[in-house]
């Protein structure tokens, strides 16, 4: 019959409908239950794509004997991550400072007011089943401890206070003199001169970091962060981290030279990879990123979207017996699909072998670019058809406006950049529906039926102002104008300045969400106040009220100088907006209707640019200014200062 997760909206929740386990979701009827009850809360923090999500799923939930012991003395609640990231980012965060660990599952055994008693990430049957014992022994035996000893259970009130703590010092802190630079030095410390990227094993592409580094390149012309930029963007095309056959990214890579990838492809990801490609394109001019950021496109539009909007992930497996078969290849099965001669150029151009390179699935190999070769292109076509035929892994078809967001502005500013019409198209058409789908009066929708967070608005808002600047059509720009005052109104910090995660809770509010956060890290993707503040620096030149935005900008920077001291490169979103605010961009006026005109204007290259229309009948023309410093009127687009 399935318990009563059958209905829920989540595909990652509703794949848990089957299991033993009395399953809630975060919702009162649970905390209620738990107090009424007086038992522990057992919470389970997920993801469709998560590999050991799974693993745990079957290894315990879909144990009977395990969820016996979790009904008889548990209320057990789960959480898909991607729908609620709320709730997520709060319990990670505790569990991190109780264990030093985090991650998905995330596994937390919680007061029956939310507090935690003991977290961690996956555990085997056997320690699950011993956890389950003892700390069910534990709260029976020393509840009034365990309520009171701040050793033993981080406390609603414990927690408020250490962020508060926190924020003081921001306040009270300065930005640091040569912020820029200093990330520049962690950029330099972290940097991977082998295979290019940042840090060791695993490896994240840090996308965040490489657009501040793009900005930062740009205006210094340091040919070794070029160096660096181009490397590693080289590094992770022609590695397996990148889908060699239907385009767009893995999650990251196991091992620090790109080739193994954890096979789940996020929708964040890829939006970011396609705006850095697009940008790294027209800097440097490399063909190459040309050809990724299209086969990004080419993923998110026929793989990862329908006509709802742009689909959350696509799993890594096809079930736990599974090790990214999908993707992989034997040459075998190369020679299997194609003629002998072309067989034997793709097994030599992806560097295969008969062990292959994935542990435990000998002979198969993860498709990585060893020896470039030219003319392929009919055999990849012949070797995707084919792979197409086998089980697909699954895509979870959820419509999260934060990461349809970032994709739109991708998107908007990609085929800017590459002359690309028919992605602007397919892009408009997308947000054109999102407007409709996921706006409930005054009120933007993570996903219908799941009230917006900051993030949401922070995204879609960028979102509106890109396509505004990439369609001409005024009434995106008027959204945008109108969605920052509404997200200002509910999520500024209007004291100190910055945004909360949230919007002010109430005394109903549950456990943790009780009180607010005003994230900052970039972690996956560009915080939500990175993203806000670019927004407000873009709304100074395309506004009427360029003061307003301005000095919430201000405020914004103000209060984060400790984040700038202590996070620096895991905040690139701020840097990067920061030096647009200190250093105005540039920006182009293109008045009269002459497409060419347009067209030019879209296609120059530079950080932050902000294009602003003023259709009329009058004589075509762009007028280029940097801050307050304008340009004669360009009336010839063969004039050098377009020529980018």
């Amino acid at each position: 019959m399935g318990n009563r997760l059958l209905k829920s909206k989540s595909a990652y929740l509703r794949s848990a409908a089957h299991q033993p386990v009395d399953w809630h979701e975060f919702n009162d009827e649970a905390f209620q239950k738990a107090q009424d009850s007086d038992k522990l809360i057992l919470l389970d923090i997920g993801a469709v794509w998560c590999h050991w999500c799974h693993v745990i799923d079957r290894e315990s939930y879909e144990n009977d004997e395990i969820a016996a012991l979790i009904n008889a003395d548990y209320i057990p609640v789960k959480v898909d991550r991607d729908q609620r990231p709320d709730i997520d980012a709060r319990y990670q965060q505790v569990v991190q400072s109780m264990t030093g660990q985090g991650g998905w599952p995330l596994t937390a055994f919680l007061t029956p007011d939310g507090r935690l008693l003991y977290g961690g990430t996956y555990f085997p049957p056997a320690g699950m089943k011993r956890l389950l014992e003892k700390l069910k022994d534990l709260y029976q035996d020393q509840k009034a401890e365990i309520n009171e000893d701040a050793l033993n259970s981080v406390s609603i009130a414990e927690y408020k206070a250490r962020l508060t703590e926190a924020e003081a010092e921001e306040i009270l802190y300065p930005i640091p003199d040569q912020v820029f630079e200093r990330g520049l030095d962690e950029a330099d410390n972290t940097y991977d001169p082998v295979y290019g990227g940042f840090g060791r094993a695993p490896k994240f592409p840090h996308f965040s970091t490489l657009q501040f580094l793009i900005q930062q390149a740009f205006h210094t012309q340091d040919p070794q962060l070029t160096a660096m930029i181009e490397k590693t963007l080289i590094q992770m095309a022609q590695g397996g981290i990148y889908d060699q056959l239907a385009g767009g990214f893995h999650r990251y890579s196991v091992d620090e030279h790109w080739h193994v990838p954890h096979f789940e492809k996020m929708a964040y990801d890829n939006a970011e990879a396609l705006k850095i490609y697009a940008q790294a394109y027209r800097m440097l001019g490399n063909p190459l990123f040309r050809q990724t950021a299209e086969g990004i496109w080419q993923f998110l539009q026929h793989i990862l979207s329908g006509p709802e909007g742009f689909y959350a992930s696509q799993d890594a497996d096809i079930d736990l017996d599974d090790d990214g078969d999908y993707f992989t290849w034997t040459p075998q099965e190369i020679k299997a699909v194609l003629s002998a001669k072309d067989a034997k150029a793709v097994i030599s151009h992806y560097g295969m072998t008969a062990k292959g390179d994935m542990h435990g699935r000998p002979g198969r190999n993860v498709l990585q670019i060893v020896k470039p070769t030219d003319s392929l292109e009919k055999a990849k076509a012949e070797l995707l058809a084919h792979r197409q035929t086998r089980p697909t892994p699954f895509i979870d078809t959820t419509v999260y406006l934060n990461w349809n967001g970032m994709i739109l502005s991708a998107a908007m500013e990609a085929a800017d950049l590459l002359d690309h019409a028919d992605m602007r198209r397919f892009a408009q058409t997308i947000l054109d529906t999102l407007l409709k789908t996921h706006v409930k009066k005054n009120r933007l929708l993570h996903t219908p039926g799941v009230d917006g967070l900051l993030e949401d608005y922070a995204w879609f808002i960028q979102a509106l102002l890109k396509a505004y600047q990439s369609t001409q059509e005024a009434h995106y720009l008027e959204a945008a104008i109108r969605w920052t005052d509404i997200a200002c109104d509910r999520f500024e910090d209007k004291k100190f300045g910055g945004f909360w995660d949230i919007e002010e809770p109430d005394e109903t509010t549950l456990a943790l969400l009780r009180f607010r956060r005003k994230p900052t890290d970039d972690s996956p993707s560009s915080s939500a106040n990175g993203i806000m503040a670019q927004n407000l620096v873009a709304l100074t030149y395309l506004s009427d009220d360029p003061e307003k935005y301005s000095q919430k900008a201000d405020k914004l920077f103000n209060s984060f100088g400790q984040v700038f001291e202590r996070r620096g490169l895991f905040s690139s979103a701020l840097l990067i907006a920061l030096f647009e605010h200190r250093n105005p961009p540039l920006k182009l006026e293109v008045c009269g209707n002459d497409a060419s005109f347009t067209s030019k204007a879209r296609h120059v290259f530079y950080p932050g640019k902000i294009l602003l229309y003023q259709p009329s009948d009058a004589r075509p023309e762009i007028r280029p200014c940097i801050g307050t410093r304008c340009l004669e009127p360009i009336t010839d687009l063969a004039q050098t200062v377009l020529s980018g």
